[in-house]
């Protein structure tokens, strides 16, 4: 992965923070941001290892309180003008859609030795779909539109270029085999299923106590947040896809079966449905509601 160097894109405020302490005296959210800004830690983008972009650091300079005596100083004052200037019009060009597709065509045309195109409406490249978040303003690669790999990616070319490559990373170490992933889909099933409501088990529900139940035994021994691994959100969307396709290789005989959603119970505010992909890309999404466990 490419690794890209923090300019000294405010000078005037690094040396207003130099000559006064703030970094060292910082507390709070001054804490948090204030490092960012001065283009220190890491992006926003979950998984990925790459400085704060450019425009991240002007976003964040613009939502920090800075001490009066730092506004005060005329070229901090400029430095703020100029971020300003420039967010608005990043935020601009990015909330029109044919900037948007201008985007994301150029990071696909950066991407080697994988399919990419735009279908459905969608950008894909390989298994992974590319989504613009908040107006543009942000980026995720994705397992089918809903389920981010990598999430919170600046709208850098550059770093959704690097973001694929991490998400790929992402997929492919938490992979399991399709035994392994039938073992956990079914303590995930019975946890779901003990805190449910009924015999019908949601998806969703499995979806979110998967996490808990791909601990490894460290974490079983001994159950404590130090053994607790943090695992992403689309870990379990990625082994239902994997299982799907890779079904008649399973020696368990563990069998799940997925319930297609209603048109009511598939849209809405409300909605629990659960999207897996109805394509080799996953451009193209069907709702399910329940996973019910099969007998032998």
């Amino acid at each position: 992965m490419p690794q890209i160097h923090s300019p000294q894109l405010f000078p005037a405020l690094e040396r207003f923070v130099e000559r006064t302490g703030l970094l060292s005296n910082a507390k709070g959210i001054l804490a948090a941001r204030l490092p960012r800004i001065l283009g220190q830690g890491q992006t926003r983008a979950d998984g990925l290892d790459m400085p704060p972009a450019t425009i991240e650091r002007q976003q964040e300079l613009l939502a920090l309180t800075l001490p009066e005596d730092a506004l005060r100083d005329r070229e901090v004052q400029v430095e703020i003008a100029v971020a300003r200037r420039a967010v608005d019009e990043h935020a601009e060009q990015m909330r029109h859609p044919d900037n948007r597709r201008r985007f994301a065509m150029q990071v696909l045309h950066r991407l080697e030795g994988v399919a990419t195109g735009n279908k459905d409406n969608q950008y894909f490249a390989g298994r992974l779909i590319l989504v613009p978040e908040k107006n543009g303003q942000s980026w995720s690669w994705s397992m089918t539109p809903h389920y981010p790999v990598v999430a919170k990616i600046p709208a850098d070319i550059e770093y959704v270029v690097s973001a694929y490559a991490a998400s790929e990373k992402i997929v492919d170490k938490w992979t399991m085999p399709v035994d392994r992933f039938l073992d956990r889909l079914s303590l995930a099933w019975g946890i779901a299923k003990h805190f449910g409501d009924g015999e019908n088990v949601l998806i969703a529900d499995v979806a979110r106590v998967f996490k808990i139940a791909v601990q490894d035994e460290r974490f079983w021994s001994s159950p404590a947040r130090r053994n607790f691994e943090d695992v992403p959100e689309a870990v379990f969307i990625i082994n239902l896809i994997n299982w799907r396709r890779n079904r008649d290789t399973a020696e368990s005989r563990e069998s799940f079966e997925l319930v297609p959603a209603t048109l009511n119970q598939a849209h809405g505010a409300r909605s629990r449905a659960f999207f897996v992909p109805g394509n080799a890309e996953g451009t193209v999404v069907r709702p399910m509601i329940y996973i019910r466990r099969q007998s032998a």
